[in-house]
């Protein structure tokens, strides 16, 4: 498993972020007028908060295939990442836009660190068992 810690931005907590950027990736695949009453999930991640800081991290698979849409909007999902140079949002948005489907791990921006399940634990995002 791969995480990224999801940084708080504008007037967002790192925790609503998170939240909003599972969601919106959701969207492309199913955007709201492709939306069933059934459907079980609206996001294509879990996320995971770290027991002291408050930071919330979205646990991801960079090999999760996301299926494009053909009613795909996003400029919601574009506008969550406004620390992300505004080329590299354009090309983002260029290449999902152009694409029938595509890889998670090829399209997080360059302003996103991928965190291993080592990094996590060293950095005390699991709680220590306490031995009875």
């Amino acid at each position: 498993m791969n995480y990224i810690i999801i940084e708080p931005e504008a007037d967002m907590t790192s925790a609503d972020r998170a939240v909003a950027i599972t969601e919106e990736l959701f969207r492309v695949s199913r955007p709201d007028s492709a939306r069933h009453p059934k459907d079980v999930s609206r996001y294509v991640f879990g996320w995971m908060d770290h027991p002291e800081s408050g930071e919330r991290a979205l646990s991801v698979d960079l090999d999760y295939n996301i299926y494009v849409h053909p009613d795909n909007n996003l400029d919601t999902l574009i506008s969550l990442f406004p620390e992300v140079p505004e080329e590299e949002r354009a090309q983002l948005s260029q290449f999902i836009s152009s694409s029938d489907n595509f890889r998670f791990g090829d399209i997080i921006p360059s302003t996103a660190t991928v965190r291993d399940q080592q990094h996590m634990q060293d950095n005390g995002w699991f709680p220590e068992e306490v031995a009875e």
